[in-house]
This record gives C-alpha cells, sequence and structure tokens, in this order.
C-alpha cells in the first residue's frame, strides 16, 4: 500500500500539472483567436498596381451587367476583388480624371479642370509621396499629365508602337525586366491607351452582337461603331491579362493589391457629369487579406492617393495630406460599409475639339443625381447680359446643349441610364433643394468660379487652335467672322480659380 504522504503529493503534483495544462490551453486559445483577427493592411507596405483603361464606359463590363462585351479578363479578376458598384471620377475626361486620381484633389482644387492642362504649381502628386516612403514608382503607358516634373517617375515605361494597332501598347517586356530586377517595394501606374478611339478598323463583332444603351442612337452606323470600340476593349483586356500573368511569373500575387479602374465613361460619357460618364469599373484585388465581393459605398478617384499612402507608410505618425479624398482601407477590410455622403462631379468643354461654354457641376448621394447646367439656354434667358462679345460665345454654348434644362435630376434606381428628369417634379422639391445647397457648399469649398452670377470666364487652353474665337474648320468648328480674336484680351489662367 502506497505511503500517505507519497499520495499525498502526487495528488498536488498532479493537481498543479493540471493547472498548467488548463493555463497553456487558455494562452494557446486567446493565441489563436488573436491569430484569426484581420489584421490591419495599413503600414503593410504590398507592392501597389494600379491598371487604368481608357474610355470605356462602366456599362461595357460584364462585371456591371452587359453579357456581349469581350471583358472575360476583368470579369474573371472581379471575382477575385471586391467590386464597387459606385466608383466616381470627378471629372469624365482624360486629364482632369488622371490629375484627380494622382493628387487626391478634385479638378477644381488641383487646377486641372480644363483638358490638357497642368496641376498647379507646387503640388504633390502620388509619386512623391510614395519615394518618401521608399518605394519606386512607375508609369507603364499614357501620361497625359502635366507638368512633367510635379510627376517624378522612378522610371515611365513609355507605350510603344505595334505594327497594325490602332494605338500605342504597354511595353510588357521592359515591365518583365523591371519586376526581375526591383530590389524595393513598388507602384505601377499602368495605363492603357485602349480603348480609346482611334479604334480598330475591322472588327470581328457582328452588329447584332453588341449592346447598345437606350440613350445611344440605334442603327446599323452605331452598332459597327461599337463592334470596333469591342474590339478595342478586347486588346485592353489582353494587355491586362499580360500584366495580371507578370504577377503569377515573378510570385508576388500574395504581396501585391491589384486595382482595375476605368478614367472615365465613353457613351454619353465624355465631358459630362452623367453616370454614364463619371461612374467607373473599380476593383480591388489582394489574396488572403481582400475578401472578394461587392460594395455600394460612394467612392471616389482622390481616395486612391490616401489609400495608398495607408498601405505604404509603416510610419508611426499619421500624414497630414490635406485631400479631398480618403483612405479605402477601411472599406477593403470589410469594417465599413460607408465612405463619403455625396459625389461630385465637373464638367468644362472649353479647350477642347468641339470647344464651346456650356460648365456644369453635379452631386450624387447614391441613389440620385442632381445636375446644375450653367449657361443653359433656360438660365441664359433669365440674365441680362449686355456685353455683345460674351452673350455671342455664352449663346454659341447654350445652343450646342439646347435641350438641356438649368437643372436636372435622375433616380438611378428606377431609371439607371437616366432618362428621365425629375428636376421640375414637385414630389422631388425639397430633395431638389437639398442637394443644390449642399452642391453649392461644395462648390464654396472648392473655391469653384461657378456662382449665380453672369460672369462665366473664358480660358486660356493648351493651344491657340482650340480656343473659343479661333476658326478650326479642321474640327468643323466655325464662329462668326467678327468674333475671330475676340477674345485675346479676355482670356484667364484657370489656375487663378480654385485656389
Amino acid at each position: 500500500m502506497a505511503n500517505p504522504s507519497f499520495r499525498f503529493f502526487r495528488g498536488c503534483f498532479l493537481l498543479q500539472a493540471f493547472c498548467v495544462f488548463l493555463t497553456a490551453q487558455a494562452f494557446s486559445f486567446g493565441s489563436k483567436s488573436k491569430a484569426l483577427e484581420p489584421a490591419s493592411m495599413s503600414g503593410t507596405r504590398p507592392n501597389i498596381i494600379m491598371f487604368l483603361a481608357d474610355d470605356q464606359s462602366i456599362t461595357d463590363h460584364t462585371t456591371y451587367g452587359n453579357e456581349k462585351v469581350p471583358t472575360e479578363v476583368t470579369h474573371a479578376f472581379s471575382k477575385e476583388s471586391l467590386v464597387f458598384n459606385n466608383a466616381f471620377t470627378g471629372q469624365a475626361i482624360c486629364a482632369p480624371s488622371r490629375s484627380m486620381l494622382l493628387t487626391g484633389l478634385y479638378p477644381l482644387k488641383n487646377g486641372c479642370y480644363i483638358n490638357h492642362t497642368a496641376i498647379r504649381p507646387g503640388l504633390k502628386t502620388l509619386p512623391a509621396y510614395l519615394k518618401e516612403l521608399g518605394y519606386d514608382v512607375l508609369l507603364v503607358g499614357k501620361s497625359h499629365l502635366k507638368p512633367a516634373d510635379q510627376f517624378p517617375w522612378t522610371q515611365w515605361i513609355q507605350p510603344v508602337k505595334k505594327e497594325g494597332y490602332p494605338r500605342p501598347g504597354i511595353s510588357i517586356e521592359a515591365v518583365d525586366q523591371y519586376l526581375g530586377e526591383r530590389e524595393r517595394p513598388f507602384c505601377l501606374i499602368v495605363a492603357s491607351e485602349y480603348p480609346h478611339g482611334p479604334y480598330f478598323k475591322q472588327s470581328k463583332f457582328k452588329p447584332e452582337e453588341v449592346s447598345l444603351p437606350p440613350y445611344q442612337y440605334d442603327n446599323l452606323g452605331s452598332r459597327n461603331y461599337f463592334g470596333r470600340y469591342y474590339t478595342s476593349i478586347e486588346e485592353k483586356e489582353n494587355e491586362f491579362d499580360a500584366i495580371l500573368n507578370l504577377v503569377d511569373k515573378h510570385s508576388i500575387k500574395d504581396d501585391t493589391i491589384v486595382f482595375y479602374a476605368d478614367d472615365h465613361g465613353m457613351a454619353r460619357g465624355k465631358f459630362t457629369v452623367y453616370k454614364s460618364g463619371l461612374n467607373v469599373a473599380f476593383m480591388v484585388r489582394w489574396p488572403g487579406k481582400i475578401k472578394p465581393g461587392r460594395t455600394d459605398a460612394l467612392s471616389s478617384f482622390a481616395d486612391f492617393v490616401p489609400t495608398v499612402i495607408d498601405l505604404a507608410n509603416d510610419q508611426d505618425s499619421e500624414l497630414d495630406l490635406n485631400l479631398d479624398g480618403k483612405s479605402l482601407v477601411g472599406i477593403l477590410e470589410g469594417n465599413s460599409s460607408e465612405q463619403h455622403d455625396y459625389l461630385y462631379g465637373v464638367g468644362e468643354s472649353q479647350g477642347i475639339q468641339n470647344r464651346h461654354i456650356f460648365p456644369q457641376r453635379s452631386i450624387y448621394n447614391g441613389r440620385y443625381n442632381y445636375i446644375y447646367n450653367f449657361n443653359s439656354n433656360e438660365r441664359l434667358a433669365k440674365l441680362d447680359i449686355t456685353d455683345a462679345v460674351s452673350y455671342y460665345f455664352y449663346k454659341f454654348g447654350a445652343d450646342k446643349h439646347k435641350d438641356s434644362p438649368e437643372e436636372e435630376l435622375y433616380d438611378t434606381l428606377n431609371d439607371p441610364f437616366e432618362m428621365n428628369n425629375l428636376a421640375k417634379d414637385s414630389k422631388y422639391i425639397s430633395l431638389k433643394s437639398e442637394l443644390n445647397a449642399a452642391l453649392f457648399s461644395w462648390m464654396e469649398s472648392q473655391n469653384d468660379y461657378l456662382n449665380d452670377s453672369e460672369n462665366i470666364p473664358f480660358f486660356k487652353v493648351w493651344r491657340s487652335a482650340l480656343d473659343l474665337d479661333q476658326q478650326a474648320p479642321q474640327f468643323n468648328y466655325h464662329i462668326s467672322e467678327d468674333k475671330v480674336g475676340s477674345l485675346k484680351e479676355r482670356r484667364v489662367n484657370p489656375h487663378d480659380f480654385g485656389i
């Protein structure tokens, strides 16, 4: 029979061992719980790729409901991504949209709200921010950004001409070489020249195989045009596929967050403030970090700069960026479903081939899109403009949009293509007033040159062939001969406003 003292000490030892076991298990369970909690993406310093398509409407994506368009690559990518339903650029023109994406500021603040013009002197841009954080920052493809010294790329891999193709292409070989030699985390802004026109002259798509939006005039010419557009979309898809294949080839998929976006819409898109122009395809993939799905969060191109800085900045202190956008990291982590209360749009038609005076501003609350047309015939009739030269060019611009009223309001839930203007419907007076007040408040915060006065300025543009007071028969632009040169002393710098 065992000694009673031995039994006592053995019991104490077993009890102590059991307590140690329980403590160890509790610590183990706690550690496992902590490990299962999603870590914040902030400061994780991934590689960053933004693939930007040129002039493609959100409605021309399978991911957004068009089963006929050839977007197999982006659709497959979307299944691995968080897809944004309400991502907006602030202006549906190439240079303003790209400048907004890379400054984090709406076009009025960054200064590029007339196409082809430069951002304001001294503004900091994405490559400058990220280089300070130890990143290589490369532009691959199209630029359309000014001035060059305010976009200090580590390298610009310029587009290359391809025999038999309507536009230059991405140099996949140069990107491959860079990825093989890289020594630091990187950000690639891959800016395709596709599907921007001119399109391929020949198309494999038959007229009946394309899908036209209801605002597009439906005839054989339109359908053939869209078929050629589809072919150019297909080439953009090929380029995106090649970039994704390089990510796989260099085994960096798990360490790389990839953004896909279009710069703005094409059909009823460019130069407008309709959703078809401002609402863009936007998808983000990061395996193991971002849960695939969709979000309705109101998101802006102005959010891109603060988002990538949030990802790249591993410093303890936050950077005071003073930008119009804010980081999307909370959305990407699934910790938030809201981003902005409103999204805003800027429309300008000076400095383009079809130049004229018709500035627009818009505000979108997730369902309703409210548009104010500052030089509609309806509004012009209310003003007492005595200066004959000003009135001539105002009237010239207003007549370009003779069917456009002063105000437009669309319920995009029930009218997604914005065909039924509700602005004069008495049921929407309160909503219209609310959106109008919010829009003008934002315009004031942007130091917008537009207000309720009758003075819309005539801007200096990037080249004289696009001045309002010059004949341009090559662009089918004709004005009265006595008005040629009449604005010479009146033109002002766009940077005089919006500061």
